[in-house]
Formats: structure tokens, C-alpha cells, sequence
């Protein structure tokens, strides 16, 4: 199969800027209101931390498209690979012998722009003790589509080497007595057929 690369839509920067600007603007009316309603050492405090919400929200607003146009996806022909960062570049690789789940997420506000999150679980980071997916593909337009071509070179992946572990443990691992109760249930199998 041809590896399929792909970036985040730019919906999805969007999506994550608009969440800074309420958050800060949430923050900056409950920030104003106590102010008002304070005496004054309180509300130079309140002030002084509304300043320095703002300061983070501006280097968000620097950050966010730089961290967007780190991020890329490539669905390969034995992984799923995906690069970001804007620091520190970071490359996460989830063999398909691995995923043991593929779930696709779509917020309310994600189907207004019609974007939607993939998550990539392994058995490993995918039990009791964590709630987060090994693997997270953000901003993806055609979410069952990415999501079936995932699950196809799953299948196409898994199902041969089922065979062949199933192929070997019966050649090799197989006690003799094993061997000679499958010979005779074959042997009553065919008795019965003929009957």
C-alpha cells in the first residue's frame, strides 16, 4: 500500500487559537468583576495576574501556528508515524502489530468546522492506568476514511502473522500427545464423514 502523509487542516490552529481567546477572555471578565467588587491590595493582585495571562496569551498565539506547522502524519506501510514539535521535535512510531484501537473524537466545535481527532491505542498505554491515547492525529478532515485505511493495514498486517504464529506453535511447540489427539480426533472426523 502507497504511505498516505498528511498535515493537520488549518481549521485546526484555529480551533486552538479561538480556545486561548475565550479562555483568556473568560478570565479577564472574572478577573475585571473581582477588581471592582475588591479593596485595593486584592485587586492589584488580581490585576497583576490578568497581565500575566495575557503575557501567555500572546506567546500562545506566537506558539500555535509554529507547533501547527510541525505536525505531520504518515500512515506507512508497518506504522504510523507522527512529527511535531516546535523546541523540541518529537517523533512518535506505532507499529500496526501494536494498535489494538483506533477511536475517532469529534467536539461540537470541532463538527462546526468539520475537523475531528484520531487516537491510536496501544495495549500497552492503553489500559486502566492511563486515559490517553499513544497516538493522537488532530485536525484530520476525512476522519473514517484515515480511520479505515488505519484499520485495513491492521488487518493486513495482523492476519499473516497470525497464521504463521499459529503455523509455527504447532510445529514446534506442540507436545507429542497433542499431536496424536489432533491425529485421532482427524481420524474420527473422517470415520463420521463417511457414515
Amino acid at each position: 500500500m502507497e504511505p498516505i502523509a498528511t498535515k493537520p487542516e488549518k481549521e485546526q490552529r484555529t480551533l486552538w487559537i479561538l480556545e486561548w481567546i475565550m479562555t483568556f477572555l473568560l478570565t479577564l471578565a472574572c478577573g475585571l468583576a473581582a477588581a471592582f467588587l475588591l479593596e485595593y491590595p486584592a485587586n492589584l493582585i488580581i490585576g497583576l495576574i490578568c497581565a500575566a495571562f495575557a503575557v501567555c496569551l500572546i506567546l500562545n498565539l506566537i506558539w500555535i501556528p509554529a507547533f501547527y506547522k510541525s505536525l505531520e502524519y504518515i500512515i506507512g506501510d508497518d506504522s504510523v508515524r507522527a512529527k511535531k514539535g516546535v523546541f523540541w521535535r518529537k517523533q512518535v512510531n506505532v507499529p500496526y502489530t501494536k494498535i489494538t484501537n483506533v477511536d475517532v473524537t469529534q467536539g461540537p466545535v470541532q463538527r462546526i468546522f468539520d475537523i475531528g481527532t484520531i487516537h491510536l491505542q496501544t495495549a500497552g498505554a492503553s489500559g486502566a492506568q492511563t486515559t490517553s491515547a499513544e497516538l493522537k492525529m488532530w485536525g484530520i478532515r476525512d476522519l473514517e476514511s484515515v480511520k479505515d485505511a488505519i484499520m485495513d493495514r491492521v488487518k493486513a498486517i495482523s492476519t499473516p502473522q497470525l497464521a504463521a504464529t499459529a503455523e509455527k506453535a504447532s510445529d514446534e511447540t506442540v507436545p507429542a500427545i497433542l499431536k496424536q489427539i489432533l491425529s485421532e480426533l482427524t481420524a474420527i472426523r473422517e470415520v463420521i464423514g463417511r457414515k
